[in-house]
């Protein structure tokens, strides 16, 4: 089967199966987490149907490739389920993939409920690797003290290993960062 440049409209657990063995360098995918929504004629979504497509995910997914996997949680009796950390710790712990990010998806504009808690406006963007990613193009974002200096100003540290530096005096601050691992968007019918 060709699968550049493709859409395959089938039963994921299937249509993965006929994948080889690391044929993809990314897989990005917002399952239908914890029942939130019902779809017609669709098998019910489980912890065993996840494990399922995760070991094949892991299994096409190529070395230096990553896995983006979207999810929240539902709240059951009043406890969120944790559905999402299961799965991240899965991918982690069983399938033994890096999670390399955690990223969070805002919603712009997320449905109020009426509830005694907080607004549940975000779902979780997991980052999984299978060793180092090979690619990074990061967005980048303007910094607000482009070009003052630095002196006093303590630097991030580069590796794990290395304590934060201070800067020199003739050092400038960049013009561009790389954005933060929170991302907001507008959602359903208000997307412009």
């Amino acid at each position: 089967m060709e699968f550049l440049n493709s859409c395959i409209l089938g039963d994921s657990q299937e249509v993965l199966k006929t994948f080889p063995d690391k044929s993809a360098a990314l897989c990005l995918t917002s399952p239908p987490y914890d029942q939130l929504r019902s779809y017609q004629d669709q098998v019910v979504w489980n912890f065993d149907i996840f494990k399922s497509i995760a070991k094949e995910l892991a299994r096409i997914i190529k070395i230096g490739g990553v896995i983006v996997w979207v999810v929240a949680d539902s709240t059951k009796n009043g406890s969120e389920t944790l559905t999402s950390f299961k799965q991240a710790l899965f991918f982690k712990d069983d399938l033994g993939l890096n999670c390399h990010d955690t990223m969070i998806y805002g919603k712009e504009n997320y449905i109020p409920l009426t509830h005694n808690r907080y607004e549940q406006s975000f779902e979780y963007m997991f980052v999984f690797s299978k060793g180092k990613p090979n690619i990074f193009n990061p967005i980048k974002i303007e910094c607000k003290t482009a070009g003052q200096e630095t002196s006093k100003r303590t630097f991030y540290q580069k590796a794990q290993d290395e304590l934060p530096k201070t800067g020199n005096k003739n050092d400038k601050v960049k013009g561009d960062k790389i954005h933060p691992n929170i991302f907001y968007y507008p959602t359903g019918n208000s997307i412009k």
